[in-house]
């Protein structure tokens, strides 16, 4: 491993706090919980997180019996409308993890045994190898490509995406429906739905949606809460990371008692890793540089190592926990050319060092601790360099603010 020390000072963007839809709690049950107050936020579309809520009763035969914090519940009038739905169609983000195909096809599995024609839209051959048995657990739930011209789906629902333009489907999709609704745990979600229920408190989209299914009285069959959890093992990184909290673990626990298969979940998402993943990860580890005394760790995987390899875009993102497990390091990157020209960028930060703003200076978002960008016709060094001295430059800004302590 190399140690380099880029050149360059000054400070990154202010982050802000988080924005939190305020949710004011009634109910025998939820008198002991206080929500705090957030000023207004302008958006466009209708978001839910700002309507006062009282929780809807479950019915008897759901094994759901999820109770978090108060101000985690979606509103009564947004499990209204999603459980009125008579034909939606449920798409997700570009690239699909565990979450996003976790959020789909449970969702859809869920709808379906309630009644409701859901199907998921999923074009060919983007889904990485690892993951392909999360399709498996749905194989009653339909699947379309793209989207007819002259289509009868009557609501479209966007699971796990923060704005538009990341949406896994035909750019334009969105204004062919005159209702949408939104389910999403990105700090950086645009409100971009007509009605959106956005929790950046949550840990993945699937919790959010097992909460929704308790609330409504879905019943949850045994594929439903396996697709669940995996997208909350996902998130989570089997339950490691910070935004991991304590209604994930009950929910994960509710979803493991309604039959969630825990060992056949871990092996996949953990230890079925195939030849090329392998020689993917050696490349990783070869490739991983220190700067900034031991506080940033990088690595990169140029667009030859990923073809030599033989793996797609979409299984690379999760080797960026190569340079973040060294120990001391506070932000880890990983650069790589899945496709010619388009160059990845996955960050994470430790402890409480957030990444999101970093990102978002070059038209990237995600999560406060888990982020990533695109940047196009940029030569990979060009990029390296400039996020290493981004980060060099926020981690400094941080130290002189004193929010930089692990």
């Amino acid at each position: 491993m190399r140690d380099l020390r880029p050149d360059g000072d000054g400070s990154s963007q202010g982050s802000g706090a988080p924005r939190v839809s305020p949710q004011h709690a009634t109910g025998p049950w939820l008198l002991f919980w206080q929500r705090p107050r957030f000023a207004p936020v302008a958006r466009r579309g209708r978001r839910f997180g700002d309507l006062p809520v009282t929780p809807v009763s479950t019915r008897g035969d759901s094994p759901l019996s999820i109770r978090p914090d108060p101000r985690r519940l979606a509103p009564n009038d947004f499990v209204r409308q999603v459980a009125a739905l008579r034909r939606p169609l449920i798409l997700a983000h570009i690239t699909p993890d565990a979450d996003s195909l976790g959020a789909s096809f449970g969702l859809a599995s869920l709808l379906r045994h309630a009644g409701i024609d859901a199907h998921v839209g999923l074009p060919s051959g983007c889904v990485a190898k690892r993951l392909e048995f999360l399709l498996q657990l749905a194989p009653g739930v339909p699947r379309v490509t793209d989207l007819p011209a002259d289509h009868t789906f009557d609501a479209l629902v966007v699971v796990d995406t923060a704005n538009e333009k990341r949406i896994n489907f035909a750019a334009g999709t969105l204004q062919r429906f005159p209702r949408s609704f939104a389910i999403d745990h990105h700090i950086t979600n645009t409100d971009f739905c007509t009605t959106n229920w956005v929790d950046p408190h949550a840990a993945s989209t699937c919790e959010m949606i097992a909460i929704l299914a308790s609330q409504a009285g879905w019943t949850l069959t045994q594929a439903a809460a396996s697709l669940l959890y995996a997208g909350i093992h996902g998130d989570t990184a089997g339950f490691s990371l910070p935004s991991t909290n304590a209604d994930s673990l009950h929910v994960a626990a509710d979803l493991v008692r309604a039959g969630a298969d825990v060992s056949h979940i871990g092996e996949q998402l953990c230890r079925s890793q195939l030849r090329a993943d392998f020689e993917l990860l050696r490349r990783v580890y070869d490739h991983t540089t220190i700067v900034e005394n031991g506080r940033i760790a990088y690595s990169f995987l140029s667009h030859n190592d990923v073809v030599e390899t033989g793996c797609k875009a979409d299984d690379i993102d999760d080797q960026v926990s190569i340079p973040r497990a060294l120990r001391g390091v506070q932000i880890a990157m990983l650069f790589s050319e899945g496709e010619p020209g388009i160059v990845r960028v996955n960050l994470r930060g430790e402890g409480k060092i957030t990444v999101v703003e970093i990102a978002q200076r070059f038209g990237g978002g995600g999560h406060p601790q888990s982020a990533g960008v695109r940047m196009r016709n940029r030569p990979m060094q060009e990029v390296i360099d400039t996020l290493i001295n981004a980060a060099v430059e926020h981690l400094r800004s941080l130290d002189k603010a004193g929010a930089s302590a692990v």
